[in-house]
């Protein structure tokens, strides 16, 4: 199990809507994916529209096992919930002399039933927040381009740095707003600073914003608005960098281990890939009209460098790109965009 935090020391920067996002469209590449909240908050749960009975305040202060606190949220997506009982348990853990060290041991007896566990953060550098750090090596930090937020970045690897743990692997510009010069200038220093593990901006849409308040992933709200089509880049793009692989247990049609299913409202089959008939071997629903006929290698050459094009297909968008000069181009599999 991969196991990467998604953290950043400045609020308000998009880290609950991608993790689950990333989490939704890695889930649907056919990945085993486990989300892991440890914000009192509570966002996770409430942006997927589900309602645990238990949460991660019973594994880290109860002593009972993750797998009993788990909850279904949706297929090949798993949920370890917080909510505000989390804010208690911080006192308790640290009179406790493992203390940094209670969340690995917890995802420890897991790391064989996901192929990527994601642990949203939230912004301070609290007990959890050390916690999470101290149980993965890869940090993935969301940030708007905001002067302010991107010396938040700088914070967080000072952070990194003395805690002894973990290291910023990819940095995700939110709220990108590409009519602002200001925000133009911001990306382009911010990729001068720190290069290739710099991605594709995640660019300002209000369905994003409407999509948690309804208890949906981006893909199921609307997944032919501009949000969908960023985060399926996203979801390529980790995949590729982290060498993330379906297992073939996690795309057969299985009956899942016993845990609490949760109750949530798919939308119809018009507007997601999640469906009841499981999902076929690259991830598209079985029987879908979005199923691609071809997923890899193409006899398409790249535009910019001549050499053959990859495909592959998520949430309904055909994505074609360059392994060789990262040209990428997307396309609806089918109706127009809105």
């Amino acid at each position: 199990m991969r196991t990467v935090a998604i953290t950043n020391l400045k609020g308000g920067v998009g880290k609950t809507t991608t993790t689950v996002n990333l989490g939704a469209g890695l889930s649907l590449k056919g990945l085993r994916v486990l989300l892991v909240d440890v914000d009192a908050q509570g966002n996770l749960a409430t942006a997927l529209g589900v309602r645990p009975k238990r949460t991660l305040y019973e594994v880290l202060v109860d002593g009972k096992a993750a797998d009993q606190c788990i909850v279904e949220a949706r297929p090949n997506l798993d949920l370890l919930a917080a909510d505000d009982t989390l804010m208690s348990a911080q006192p308790l853990i640290t009179q406790r002399p493992d203390w940094a060290h209670l969340l690995t041991r917890a995802l420890k007896p897991l790391s064989s039933r996901y192929d990527v566990a994601l642990i949203d953060c939230s912004a301070s550098l609290s007990v959890m927040n050390i916690n999470a750090l101290m149980a993965t090596r890869d940090v993935l930090t969301p940030t708007v381009v905001e002067p302010l937020a991107l010396r938040g970045i700088e914070l967080l690897e000072r952070q990194l740095q003395r805690i002894g743990s973990g290291s910023i692997r990819c940095i995700v510009p939110t709220m990108f707003d590409g009519r602002q010069r200001q925000a133009n200038d911001l990306l382009a220093s911010l990729r001068g600073q720190y290069g290739r593990i710099v991605t594709e901006p995640i660019r300002v849409n209000v369905r994003l914003s409407e999509a948690p308040a309804v208890g949906r992933t981006i893909y199921e709200h609307d997944p032919r608005s501009r949000g969908a089509l960023d985060y399926a880049q996203l979801v390529e793009h980790v995949a590729t960098m982290f060498d993330l692989r379906p297992s073939l247990s996690a795309v057969m049609t299985t009956t899942p281990a016993p845990r609490e299913r949760a109750r949530y409202d798919l939308p119809s089959s018009q507007a997601t890939a999640y469906t009841d008939r499981g999902f076929s071997q690259n991830g598209a629903a079985q029987g879908s009209p979005e199923a691609p006929l071809f997923q890899g290698t193409t006899h398409e050459p790249c535009p910019s460098c001549k050499q053959p094009l990859e495909q592959t297909v998520l949430a309904g968008y055909r994505i074609r790109y360059c392994n060789h000069c990262h040209y990428k181009r997307q396309e609806l599999v089918q109706g127009v965009r809105r």
